[in-house]
């Protein structure tokens, strides 16, 4: 696929992980700030699939394949793991979670 090609869509669960790890960060460790730029640094990252959500391999981890399927994709941003698919022209982000969970 060319540059500028995907469309990015958040799936509800990628959503409430992205929630999950702010209010973590927020309340309970209670460093709000830092909670703040950690959801923008995540959905950054989510973001710039628009423009190459296709250079990265598809996975060879066998949970993710097991759970997501034969053509699961995943990106880092810092300690957490985003997870997605690619359906057509469609970056669909399924999950977000911590990488050390991925064995």
């Amino acid at each position: 696929m060319n540059k500028f090609e995907f469309e990015v869509i958040i799936s509800p669960d990628a959503e409430d992980d992205i929630a999950d790890v702010f209010n973590y960060i927020a309340f309970e460790i209670r460093h709000p700030l830092t909670a703040a730029r950690y959801r923008e640094g995540i959905i950054e990252t989510i973001d710039r699939l628009a423009s190459y959500a296709d250079l990265f391999a598809v996975s060879s981890n066998e949970y993710l394949r097991r759970c997501y399927g034969e053509g699961v994709r995943t990106i880092i941003y810092k300690k957490m793991t985003i997870v997605y698919n690619i359906i057509g022209n469609v970056a669909y982000v399924r999950r977000v979670m911590a990488s050390s969970l991925i064995r």
